[in-house]
């Protein structure tokens, strides 16, 4: 039986460090050579949360006369998003969701210290957009459910030796000590939140002994589902992973709720309005009271780490970030009162 291979911690490696921004081109010019990928713009730099360190990022360019993407992911992770993407394709039962065509790759390389793949060019077509709708959020979540009926049923990672609840108090030891490395000193950040995680967190790691551990994709968001013909291509494929039930059904709504900051002139009631689309589908998800509970738990996850580091990476001057973190220490308060 062949061993399956342990999962990536993708957020939790920002401690460890990353130079990749200081050997961009270098590599870029490296695996270009080695590939026959012809780089013409840069798309994206992936960092954790505002900091300089970035773990990937992605050229835009040619391979073989078609449109292609780069992806240098330049920190090791314990998967290579190769076998994630080969694996997933294996896998797969949708004939609607995919992941993106792998042209050709750079196994890692620990003297180069990187890995390349060459990928689809997707295109700039998302499920949702921001501002969102109705209809949008509708069929976010009707592909939620065909992933979770087609995408899952043959796990190609080991389930971790540690429950969730050692999973939770590790995770936020690791976030609390990024946060203050990145923030020592936020405007936004007020002077009980510290107390207000700690306790959150002692709510879960307590609700979550005996909740078993679920196979999902781990970064199920607004921005990785893009429509490409008749294909909803999956992206993030690095992110496989096992995680508390329900993470994968509110990933989305945490991240997209952030990435309203970016609206100008967004008034509180649109960003209300806004999470309210998300949350009316959201609250449909749990079939019975125990799944509610479990609900209750992953939201109370996601919004502790809000207030903890994601919510404090927004840009404070702009007009929405306050009302953004106290959305987010108001949830914490009133889920652990719910829970």
């Amino acid at each position: 039986m062949k061993i399956k291979p342990r999962q990536n911690e993708i957020s939790q490696s920002f401690l460890k460090g990353s130079d990749l921004n200081l050997r961009e081109q270098e590599v870029l010019k490296d695996a270009a050579i080695r590939t026959g990928f012809k780089p013409q713009k840069l798309l994206s730099r992936s960092s954790w949360w505002t900091s300089k360190q970035i773990g990937a990022f992605h050229y835009l360019g040619k391979y073989k006369n078609k449109n292609a993407i780069m992806k240098i992911q330049g920190v090791k992770p314990e998967i290579s998003e190769i076998y994630m993407i080969q694996s997933f394709k294996k896998a797969n039962k949708s004939k609607i969701i995919r992941p993106p065509y792998l042209y050709t790759y750079l196994k890692w390389d620990d003297k180069k210290r990187y890995e390349a793949l060459v990928l689809e060019d997707t295109g700039n077509t998302t499920v949702i957009n921001s501002p969102t709708n109705q209809k949008e959020v509708d069929e976010f979540y009707n592909l939620y459910y065909e992933y979770r009926k087609n995408c899952l049923s043959d796990p190609w990672i080991e389930k971790p030796d540690e429950g969730i609840s050692e999973m939770i108090k590790t995770s936020f030891e690791n976030w609390k000590i990024a946060s203050y490395k990145l923030y020592p000193k936020h405007s936004l950040r007020e002077e009980d939140d510290q107390k207000l995680i700690d306790k959150a967190v002692e709510v879960l790691i307590k609700n979550y002994q005996n909740v078993e551990l679920e196979f999902m994709h781990g970064h199920f968001s607004a921005t990785d589902l893009y429509k490409v013909g008749g294909d909803i291509v999956l992206l993030s494929n690095l992110y496989w992973s096992y995680r508390n039930p329900f993470r994968d059904g509110i990933f989305a709504y945490h991240w997209f709720s952030y990435g309203l900051s970016d609206l100008p002139n967004i008034m509180p009631t649109q960003i209300d309005e806004q999470r309210r689309l998300w949350l009316e589908k959201i609250n449909m998800l749990p079939k019975n009271g125990y799944e509610r509970k479990l609900l209750k738990l992953a939201l109370l996850e996601r919004a502790t780490a809000g207030l903890n580091l994601d919510a404090l990476s927004i840009d404070p001057q702009l007009k929405a970030s306050k009302y953004l973190v106290s959305t987010a220490r108001r949830d914490v308060e009133e889920l652990i009162q719910s829970i």
